[in-house]
């Protein structure tokens, strides 16, 4: 039998046996036979070739894969954060939004609250003595001047409201003596000394108490009404208020004569 000259590499069987069973054949069967050899080497070498650059370009594609899924899952790991910060926003976005609507809300409700006051304060301004109408006369002045005048000037109309408040309250919680022209109850204006207590009674005379009499809140404004009998006992009123004599008991009328 005729052998391959390479002892590492074993020919195909059925080429063996063909030159075998035909010796007429041999010489040329023989050089095709090594031809055909030396191809199947020639491919085996490849493929080996091959696969050894494939196991190499699988560890290399191996490796890229696992760089990609671990980018893979830093990016979901991203997208969820940011899903949650996108979250976290939207719902201050709606507190926010939610804040803003209360807080219109409530400008609304104190516009309104406001806008009662000032009607409810240029109604008793026509029932407040002289002395606190004067002293007050800015303050309504104010009240005009920034009405319609947007947020700031309802607040500022808020301020000047309760200021107003304030001082009628504390004008209503004391006795307040000034000194005043009397005009209208007699034939001539005279000077007289006022004693206000709060802002539901008052009681004048004049320096030598020979004009006395009582006063009373109205729409139109104070009015007075002549007590001259009560001259001594009001002007006893107004030494006590200032101090200049022992407090006593006094009998003031409450109610003016009709």
């Amino acid at each position: 039998m005729w052998r391959v000259s390479r002892p590492s590499i074993v020919a195909p069987l059925p080429l063996i046996l063909m030159l075998a069973w035909h010796p007429s054949f041999a010489a040329d069967a023989l050089g095709e036979a090594q031809t055909a050899v030396q191809e199947w080497v020639r491919v085996e070498q490849l493929i080996s070739q091959e696969r050894r650059q494939w196991r190499e370009e699988q560890s290399a594609i191996e490796g890229i894969l696992t760089i990609l899924q671990a980018e893979r899952r830093e990016l979901g790991e991203q997208i969820s954060q940011a899903q949650e910060v996108t979250s976290r926003a939207d719902e201050e976005r709606a507190s926010l939004v939610a804040q803003i609507g209360q807080f219109e809300a409530n400008s609304a409700a104190l516009a309104s609250r406001v806008a009662d006051y000032e009607r409810q304060l240029t109604l008793i301004s026509r029932y407040l003595p002289t002395p606190l109408r004067s002293e007050l006369a800015p303050q309504f002045a104010r009240i005009e001047a920034l009405q319609g005048g947007g947020d700031a000037g309802l607040s500022q109309r808020a301020q000047t409201v309760f200021a107003l408040m304030a001082a009628i309250t504390n004008f209503d919680s004391r006795m307040t003596l000034s000194t005043e022209v009397l005009e209208g109850v007699y034939a001539q204006a005279i000077e007289v000394r006022v004693l206000y207590f709060g802002l539901s009674r008052a009681f004048y005379a004049n320096a030598d108490l020979t004009r006395a009499g009582i006063g009373i809140p109205a729409e139109t404004g104070w009015q007075w009404t002549s007590e001259d009998d009560m001259a001594v006992s009001i002007g006893r009123a107004i030494e006590i208020h200032e101090t200049r004599v022992t407090p006593q008991l006094l009998d003031l009328l409450m109610e003016s004569s009709p």
